[in-house]
């Protein structure tokens, strides 16, 4: 029988939200990606325009 996978959670993880995290937003010159919520979903946010680069759900 195969063993099932957990998601991990930790801070730690490598995760594509991680990763994407503190890069430089593609839409505008001042912003910076950080972890959020939108639309109910985690995802990497402008701090500047507001826009959504990544989102899991």
């Amino acid at each position: 029988m195969a063993k099932s996978q957990s998601s991990r959670t930790s801070d730690d993880d490598p995760t594509l939200l991680a990763i994407l995290e503190g890069r430089p937003c593609p839409d505008c010159d001042d912003g910076e990606l950080e972890l959020g919520v939108y639309k109910e979903n985690r995802a990497a946010i402008c701090d500047s325009c507001d826009t959504p680069r990544a989102q899991l759900w």
